[in-house]
């Protein structure tokens, strides 16, 4: 996916503020009223130390592909994690992006009616305005051409994409992309994950989306599979802007 291209393309106007925020791996592309580079900053940077002082006393944290008991000690990202990986049947890790992007958001709102966060192609996102969001794949049939299109009332929300083909995310699934709407970032992250997962061929797909469903929080799910194109519950398709 090329996330860069698809957040500035969808979301770049005259009316708002497009900055990055790079801390480390996280790298954060946000649309705001206006610029708050150094606010986002500062929330990128405690979030990220909050999660390493985790991981430092809790190291499974970071290598488990399974729902791990939490210790009593964790913080507001860690457990929002916990709880995401122990919802969707994946490793904490698995929910990172989507909880970081939200943790950040949410702290622009303060200072901004609309906050978009992309982080590695994963959006959190609360609208003043429809978006559509574009969704990339490496996939001759669909490539370029699927946007999924979200509205204010339903914010905020988060997007996020697992993929087998793109990226540096670990999948032991063979989908090209796998699209989940979610209530938080963390719950949206995971459970693309599971669902990506879950797809080793077309006949896997039916089952995938159902059990994308399940997942409390998840409202809709897409799946790109070679030549198909499957979705469930509150996803609307649009043609990228």
């Amino acid at each position: 996916m090329n996330h860069k291209k698809r957040f500035y393309r969808d979301y770049a106007s005259t009316d708002c503020s497009v900055f990055n925020v790079k801390i480390d791996t996280s790298d954060l592309y946000i649309k705001a009223d206006v610029n708050l580079h150094d606010i986002a900053y500062e929330a990128l940077r405690v979030t990220r130390n909050e999660l390493e002082d985790h991981i430092k006393k809790h190291s499974e944290f970071l290598y488990s592909l399974n729902p791990l008991t939490p210790c009593g000690d964790e913080t507001e990202i860690s457990s929002a994690m916990y709880k995401a990986s122990e919802a969707a049947g994946v490793g904490p890790m698995a929910a990172v992006a989507g909880a970081i992007a939200e943790k950040v958001g949410r702290e622009l709102l303060n200072y901004s009616k609309e906050v978009i966060v992309e982080n590695g192609g994963d959006l959190w996102m609360k609208l003043d305005k429809p978006a559509v969001i574009g969704i990339y794949a490496n996939n001759i049939h669909f490539k370029d051409n699927i946007g999924i299109r979200v509205y204010p009332p339903a914010t905020p929300c988060s997007v996020c994409t697992s993929t087998s083909r793109l990226g540096h995310s670990l999948s032991f699934g063979k989908a090209d992309s796998v699209t989940v709407i979610a209530s938080t970032g963390a719950v949206a992250d995971a459970a693309a994950t599971a669902v990506c997962n879950m797809v080793q061929t077309a006949d896997d797909i039916e089952k995938a989306l159902e059990t994308g469903l399940s997942i409390p929080g998840v409202r809709g799910c897409l799946i790109i599979f070679r030549d198909k194109i499957a979705l469930l519950g509150e996803v609307e398709l649009a043609p990228p802007e």
